[in-house]
């Protein structure tokens, strides 16, 4: 069973490993590298897809903050059209890695990405980065309810506000999932948000069960939204704002 799993995957990987992989992913299909398919589910977040499909518009600019794989990055690059443009921040090399081919494989009629290195923050610096055999839930702080042990790296840390300054582009569009650091990477954004003013929409996954790690408690986190000038509301009606691994919508409040 196990060696033909393995002549399976190598000879995916040997007719897809220059192109990419079609997969489907709810009504859309992208080529993906067939090494990371367990990763990407078909049909997974259907309210976060659907959200940045009739959210994001041609001509968007959008920043995709924690973009593991790339694959929401992709979609929104789609939406966005040639007229538009994706930033990416991704800190694990071997995530960055594979979200370079995939967005080398679905370029075509998309928006041109480009690919920041780096964790987003509060301020700029480096900090300790914990990455697990779970990749998706590598963040700056220990993960909960993983198994694996953690391997401990020294990545960069960045600002979005210093990504939009340093590519000179203001987001209509921001969709986060940055592992338990919203609380900071949000502080790192006033500048940006207030540039943007009543255009942008915020998307971030919400992660309660790793803001101990920071010292954050869910109180900061409201009190940080409304300092900013934001509204909040769950992505899925009726739901906690702060719900584990849900999705809040943030936009600019409009001052009379």
């Amino acid at each position: 069973m196990v060696a033909a799993q393995r002549a399976y995957a190598a000879g995916l990987r040997a007719r897809y490993g220059r192109t990419g992989m079609p997969w489907r992913i709810h009504d859309q299909t992208i080529r993906i590298d067939p090494r990371v398919r367990r990763f990407i589910p078909h049909d997974s977040e259907p309210g976060l897809f659907r959200f940045i499909q009739e959210t994001v518009a041609p001509g968007d600019i959008v920043l995709d903050v924690g973009s593991f794989l790339g694959i929401y990055a992709v979609l929104e690059a789609r939406r966005a059209g040639p007229r538009g443009r994706v930033v990416a921040m991704e800190p694990t090399a071997w995530s960055a890695s594979i979200a370079r081919l995939h967005f080398a494989f679905n370029a075509d009629s998309a928006a041109p990405l480009t690919l920041v290195e780096a964790a987003a923050g509060e301020s700029a610096g480096e900090a300790t980065f914990y990455e697990y055999e779970e990749p998706y839930v590598n963040a700056l702080s220990a993960a909960v309810d993983v198994s694996s042990r953690a391997t401990r790296r020294t990545v960069e840390v960045m600002t979005i506000d210093q990504v939009c300054d340093r590519l000179s582009v203001v987001p209509s569009f921001i969709r986060m999932d940055v592992q338990g650091a919203e609380l900071h990477a949000l502080r790192g954004a006033q500048h940006t948000i207030r540039k943007a003013g009543g255009r942008l929409t915020i998307v971030a996954e919400m992660h309660p069960q790793c803001w101990p790690s920071f010292g954050i408690e869910p109180a900061h986190v409201r009190e940080a939204i409304s300092s900013l000038g934001l509204s909040a509301e769950p992505l899925e009606p009726g739901a906690d704002l702060v719900a584990r691994d849900g999705h809040v919508v943030m936009r600019p409040i409009s001052r009379p």
